[in-house]
């Protein structure tokens, strides 16, 4: 390795650990709890055959990423369950990806040193990315990346092997199904390494690699179809989570194109950056009549001429563009509707692209003004203070993702329109014991949406506390019915009839959510051994 490529590497691990290093206290915060959920499948060295045939948790949500169930496993084996162990390695990543930025920038561009330093350097700092980075399920996203600049930086060697390519590319997509992008962006990768050009002899010499990258998205493909089945292009998403695949084609582009400013916003100016954008935090909009809209419309035309038009005058801003088109718009609910209407973390991979028009601006501006001193001082003043405003914005972004109450309550603030929010802060006060800010809380909630499964088994859950047995009876009952139905209302269910002394209809609950009764005694004895001498005595 040579010595500039070390001291950046160095950089790069400085600036995350100074940036993200405090979230090495934090907890399982959040959608993190599911990794505890599967930690006895995950935790086990002989079941890593069996996650890699799993779906990313349930089948339902129309996901298939084996690469970072591996991870998790891993994690959980070889460095245990504490949180401290998942984050550490999440910043490891996040390191390894900017460093992988600056070298794929260093190999595509060899005159431009300065623009790989300040993109790669913008690209670590950006707030946006404190999702990813402090939160441990972001990990899929840091995954899809870093694979996919491996990918990229074996086809740009002098003689790159097909085999690495093809796995680089299968790690890729098996991490996060966005980055299939990336078998897109090859060509462009290889198109400018040679000059912006193709000849015979330039795909002579990469067919083999690009014949192994097609088998590899193909492998892929194959096993999502057997892994996920009738889920294999959708998603158990509700009008909660994303509310524009329940709405009609013109009106979820409009919405679209409001979130895409919504995005290139924060990205820019990071505040007010949240956790949370599900019903009804962004309205659906019903007109292309909406300054947000119009302005999403233009920035997506931007980035589209922009590509052309650079194609071969300025190639760092075409490819810009395109790394910032590639990744987006699988995500941006514009071609088909996800799984969730926002979220920051969406904007990863993308913003790659935008950090390569970013730092092309700042590296020319230097270049200009290098004859003129004063200029120059300014400009590098400038600079200087963009790094330091983002990595602070960064840091004090970071400290929401530490625990679950300051995750809660800054999603409250910033989100105080979304029924997921409201419902989340309830459980604050729950645990607190303030079952009546608790329960107001909820109602807010309800003021929303009022067929939100979770947050009727929270209000069930406050009035079981407050000893409102019925009122408690008839929200779980209300959550059952409703659909999806919250699996924990069963478990729930179980628990508040042993409250009232009636066993045998509590196990009658569980026996709704397990396939027979086998199941139902097997759960019980792992998981409430100390109810069976009073309760269930025939389990003995």
């Amino acid at each position: 390795m040579k010595k500039e490529n070390k001291i950046f590497l160095i950089i790069c691990f400085g600036l995350v650990f100074l940036i993200y290093g405090q979230s090495l206290a934090g907890d399982f915060v959040f959608d993190d709890r599911m990794l505890l959920g599967y930690k006895g499948v995950l935790s086990n060295i002989n079941n890593l055959f069996k996650v890699v045939a799993m779906p990313y948790w349930t089948v339902d949500t129309g996901l298939y990423r084996p690469v970072v169930l591996l991870s998790y496993a891993f994690n959980f084996i070889f460095l245990g369950s504490s949180p401290f162990w998942f984050h550490l390695v999440n910043l490891i990543l996040y390191a390894f990806v900017g460093y992988l930025m600056f070298l794929l920038i260093r190999k595509l561009f060899p005159n431009k040193r300065l623009l790989a330093y300040l993109t790669s350097i913008i690209y670590l700092v950006l707030p946006i990315h404190t999702e990813v980075v402090a939160n441990i399920i972001g990990r899929a996203e840091i995954l899809a990346l870093f694979f996919s600049l491996l990918y990229f930086l074996e086809l740009l060697k002098e003689k790159p092997s097909p085999w690495r390519a093809g796995l680089w590319l299968l790690l890729a997509i098996g991490s996060k199904e966005v980055a299939i992008a990336s078998l897109f962006l090859s060509f462009f990768v290889v198109f400018y390494k040679h000059k912006a050009r193709f000849n015979k002899e330039i795909l002579k010499k990469y067919y083999p690699s690009f014949l192994t990258s097609f088998a590899s998205g193909l492998a892929y493909i194959t096993a999502r179809f057997l892994v996920l089945g009738p889920y294999f292009l959708s998603n158990n998403a509700t009008l909660v989570e994303n509310p524009l695949k329940f709405v009609s084609f013109q009106e979820r582009i409009f919405t679209a194109l409001k979130v895409l400013t919504i995005y290139i916003k924060k990205t820019f100016w990071p505040f007010g950056l949240c956790s949370d954008y599900s019903y009804n935090q962004i309205p659906v909009v019903k007109s292309l009549l909406n300054i947000e809209t119009l302005l999403g419309l233009l920035i997506l035309l931007f980035f589209a001429v922009s590509f052309f038009v650079f194609l071969f005058k300025k190639p760092v801003l075409s490819l810009g563009s395109l790394f910032f088109l590639a990744p987006f718009l699988p995500v941006s609910n514009l071609v088909f509707p996800i799984g969730t209407i926002a979220g920051e973390r969406l904007m990863f991979y993308p913003s790659f692209g935008l950090c390569l028009y970013i730092g092309w601006i700042l590296a020319w501006l230097i270049t200009k003004a290098s004859t003129k001193r004063i200029f120059k001082t300014l400009i590098l003043v400038f600079v200087l203070g963009l790094v330091v405003f983002f990595s602070i914005r960064s840091i004090v972004r970071s400290f929401d993702w530490l625990t679950e109450e300051r995750l809660f309550t800054s999603a409250r603030k910033c989100a105080p329109n979304s029924v997921l929010s409201r419902s989340n802060f309830a459980t604050i006060f729950y645990f607190k014991g303030d079952y009546d800010r608790a329960e107001k809380e909820i109602l807010g909630a309800y003021q929303i949406y009022d067929k939100y499964s979770k947050a009727m088994n929270n209000l069930a859950l406050i009035y079981w506390k407050k000893g409102e047995f019925e009122k408690a009876k008839k929200e779980y009952f209300r959550a059952i019915k409703n659909w999806p139905p919250y699996e924990g209302v069963y478990e729930n269910l179980f628990l508040f009839y042993i409250s009232q002394n009636k066993p045998e209809r509590a196990k009658k609950w569980l026996g709704l959510y397990f396939d027979n009764p086998k199941e139902v005694n097997e759960h019980i004895k792992k998981k409430y051994p100390y109810l069976i001498p009073k309760y269930f005595k025939n389990l003995q």
